[in-house]
């Protein structure tokens, strides 16, 4: 893994916080100053937001997209993978024509576990790894399921619990495309990051006294890609 640096640069202005942000520890005079608690909530909200971006990189990034805040994703490097052949043939699922569907979810996700290798079915750390869609499909399928769906719950039966499919473990992942799937061991995929270095880090910086305006820059930096380790052990629906 050879993590990508990347970076948020964003400029705020305080008194558009100054009615809603603790008015008191802030003051309506003319310099006002950061407390160091709106700078806590500011750090905390752009790391959410970036922690979302980061998801969806996970999965989808595409370096040759032309987006300099990402890096390649598993879609691009397993899709890479199997046209290279390293995963073999019977892994590699061709997803339905028209698109993953209530009504075909679990003949799709039954193919998906069928092409598993006998090696790895049962291992405990294998997931597969679905989409929000696809999992919300599923779970709408399930509620459909027999007269009165699973359990006689209709489509009140889940509550947001665990999802398995023929004895296999379903992972959603928010970030990844509607109609694709994944199967792997957890050991077998992997995030990299710098730790403990001039890469990792995140800087506020109130420009009352730099340039007596009423913003407020921040910036973070941070390094981050992903890999899988052993192409033969992954199943590919796309």
């Amino acid at each position: 893994i050879e993590p990508k640096e990347l970076q948020v640069n964003l400029q705020l202005c305080k008194y558009d916080f100054v009615n809603d942000w603790e008015a008191q520890s802030m003051g309506y005079g003319l310099g006002q100053t950061l407390p160091p608690k709106f700078s806590d909530f500011l750090i905390a909200h752009v790391a959410s937001e970036v922690a979302q971006n980061t998801e969806f990189c996970i999965w989808q990034g595409d370096t040759a997209a032309g987006t300099n805040n990402s890096f390649d994703g598993f879609e691009k490097l397993i899709a890479a993978s199997a046209a290279a052949g390293d995963i073999p043939a019977a892994q590699q699922v061709a997803a339905v024509a028209g698109g993953l569907l209530s009504t075909n979810i679990i003949d799709e996700l039954s193919k998906v576990v069928d092409a598993i290798p006998a090696a790895l079915y049962g291992k405990e750390d294998l997931f597969l790894y679905v989409g929000s869609q696809a999992a919300k499909l599923y779970v709408q399928a399930l509620g459909g399921f027999g007269a009165n769906g699973l359990a006689n719950m209709g489509t009140q039966w889940w509550n947001n619990g665990s999802l398995t499919v023929n004895g296999v473990k379903i992972f959603v992942c928010p970030g990844m495309s509607a109609n694709k799937m994944y199967v792997a061991q957890r050991s077998n995929l992997y995030f990299g990051t710098g730790l403990l270095n001039s890469t990792q880090e995140v800087k506020v910086l109130d420009m009352a006294d730099l340039d007596a305006s009423n913003n407020v820059r921040m910036v973070m930096r941070f390094t981050s890609a992903v890999q899988f380790g052993i192409a033969a052990d992954l199943v590919e629906y796309a």
